[in-house]
């Protein structure tokens, strides 16, 4: 174990090299001025999918509101704003949405129609349709039994009752349905394939795993207003390798989820004074496999949890600004309130419960486990952290397990796994986006695959809840339950760093961690010189 430590430090120390030799090259050399107009950013992985229908991480979602537009955007502070959707009616019983649309087409010439809306819709509640997020409708009526295959897809609540306006009844008033349209999963497909696209961007050319090039859409309905001709997007894995092509001036920005930036380039005084931080709905988090083995006892899950100092991780192994996680949703989901749900950590108390959940599985000690967690410097360190401590206070030998992202979200969906390192990011802004999950066993992204009536019957009474107190009161009850029977534990609330190139203006993020590139705009470098 001491070896496992020495090896982190010397990771660490490996870093901080590295950030120094990088920063180093960019002093000796002359970044080369960018094409004019052209927007530069890079992805960590190549997106998974181009399809609205099929969209369920981070990466793909983003690629895709670049080149989708549906009934409504996200706003810098989480709302909606009308995009397709001219003017939006709604109920007095807030229960009936009529979207009027405005006139846009596709990018073959044919108008976008809410017929599209309705037939994209509809496939994805089909259970053929391989779709992370069908779940996100289930406000709809009907639509969550369509789902389950107990009532036909005729009978949801999604008609278009002409070509121009769409109509949506709700199962009852959902006071996020507005932004749960403007998500990836919301927006339309045509019916000529998912290489027709009517956003404000178009793809351009693709290099498999390699480069995206978008070009500003012509027949976009808001072409005027994006002042961007391109995007050019590199997909690099390596974090220093982004890092120095930032520092180089090959990028206009960095951060996030789409390009994070390494944790120890983020600790050197080079560039400090050129981070800017915003919090973001989102988490990191270890899962236990509860639907069978160890994890399935809620005291083998309470000793695990007890032996972790989250406090260590947070402050001094992510030095970044980063939320000690104490509640389950993240606090931007919040107002910014936090809740102190979980315990500190506490190794006598571990051992304690340990002994305790060994005796009720009839065990008289643990075999090795396997750790799964993606690849990725920060992933890898506090994977090794975790392994150390599990060894120390628990006494139990952790195999470690690293995965490319895509294998890695396989597993956690298919439930493949011990204990896993994990994350999520709210698909809207409310808490219930985050508690939802839980609900059902089978819902893919409830990825300890935990399922508790009590718990399910306190989301539904706030999915129906007559006022704000009453649903928030009720949602509150949720997670002190979901912290009681510790399916996960929250390691840390994200507060994302980013870096952006004086040439890059107007950036806008939402709380979620969407960055609204299609909004900003570049300046010429030869006005930038000037003007610096």
């Amino acid at each position: 174990m001491q070896e496992l430590f020495i090896s982190c430090k010397m990771f660490g120390m490996f870093c901080r090299v590295l950030v120094l030799f990088l920063c180093f090259l960019v002093a000796c050399g002359r970044a080369p001025n960018p094409p004019n107009n052209t927007l530069r950013i890079s992805f960590a992985i190549f997106p998974t999918t181009f399809d609205p229908r099929k969209s369920g991480d981070f990466i793909s979602a983003t690629a895709i509101c670049l080149i989708y537009e549906g009934l409504t955007r996200c706003l810098p502070d989480g709302s909606a704003e009308p995009a397709l959707a001219k003017r939006i009616e709604i109920s007095s019983d807030g229960t009936v949405y009529t979207f009027h649309l405005r006139k846009s087409v596709w990018s073959d010439g044919e108008p976008v129609t809410a017929r599209d809306f309705e037939r994209t819709w509809k496939e994805i509640l089909d259970p053929k349709t391989p779709s992370l997020c069908a779940y996100l409708f289930y406000p709809i009526k009907n639509a969550e039994a369509a789902f389950r295959q107990e009532m036909p897809l005729s009978e949801v609540g999604i008609r278009a009752i002409d070509d121009w306006t769409l109509e949506v009844v709700l199962e009852r008033p959902t006071p996020y349905f507005l932004s749960l349209t403007s998500f990836p999963t919301f927006l339309p497909i045509s019916e000529r394939g998912d290489m027709i696209q009517n956003g404000p961007f178009l793809i351009d050319r693709i290099e498999p795993q390699s480069l995206i090039i978008l070009k500003k859409n012509p027949t976009f309905w808001n072409f005027a207003n994006i002042e961007i001709d391109q995007i050019q997007i590199n997909i690099i894995p390596s974090e220093p390798t982004a890092f120095e092509m930032f520092e180089r001036g090959e990028l206009d920005w960095l951060g996030g989820l789409l390009s994070p930036i390494c944790f120890e380039a983020l600790a050197s005084s080079h560039i400090q004074n050129k981070v800017q931080y915003f919090p973001m709905s989102a988490s990191t988090f270890f899962t236990f496999n509860t639907s069978e083995g160890l994890f399935s006892n809620k005291n083998i899950r309470r000793a695990f949890s007890l032996a972790i100092d989250r406090r260590e991780i947070a402050d001094e192994i992510l030095p970044t600004r980063q939320i000690l996680a104490t509640r389950c949703i993240p606090p931007a989901l919040c107002g910014g309130k936090d809740r102190e749900l979980f315990p500190p950590y506490n190794p006598a108390l571990a051992r304690e419960y340990l002994k305790k959940g060994l005796e009720e599985l009839g065990q008289t000690e643990l075999d090795p486990l396997s750790l799964s967690f993606r690849a990725g410097p920060s992933d890898r360190l506090i994977a090794q952290v975790i392994q150390r401590k599990w060894k120390d206070v628990l006494g139990v030998d952790v195999e470690l397990e690293q995965m490319d992202f895509k294998t890695h979200k396989d597993t956690l969906h298919r439930r493949q796994y011990q204990v896993a390192l994990a994350n999520w990011v709210a698909q809207y802004h409310d808490p219930m986006n985050i508690l939802e999950r839980f609900k059902d066993s089978d819902n893919a992204k409830n990825y300890p695959g935990w399922e508790n009536p009590e718990f399910a019957s306190l989301i539904k009474a706030a999915q129906s809840a007559n006022n704000d107190q009453q649903r928030n009161l009720l949602m509150e009850k949720a997670e002190e339950l979901l912290a009681e029977e510790i399916p996960l534990l929250p390691l840390f609330h994200w507060s994302n760093p980013s870096l952006c190139h004086p040439r890059l203006r107007n950036i806008h993020t939402t709380p979620s961690g969407g960055v609204l590139f299609e909004r900003s705009y570049v300046i010429d470098s030869n006005k930038l010189q000037k003007s610096l």
